[in-house]
């Protein structure tokens, strides 16, 4: 069974986008998955393939 990457999620403001810098390796995290929370958020997740690690984000609607 695949083991789904599921870090922490962090509040943000910042405008949804396809890729973003990746905090440890720099190169470009790709948008992964977007899972709603609840009725006011949205769980963003973004993935580096270069270092395999991963971002999550929550995201007002």
């Amino acid at each position: 069974m695949l083991q789904a990457f599921r870090p922490t999620p962090t509040c943000t403001r910042f405008q949804t986008s396809m890729e973003m810098p990746c905090m440890k390796c720099g190169a470009q995290m790709r948008l992964a998955t977007i899972e709603p929370r609840d009725q006011n958020y949205d769980v963003l997740t973004y993935r580096c393939r270069p270092c395999d690690s991963g971002e999550s984000f929550l995201k007002a609607r």
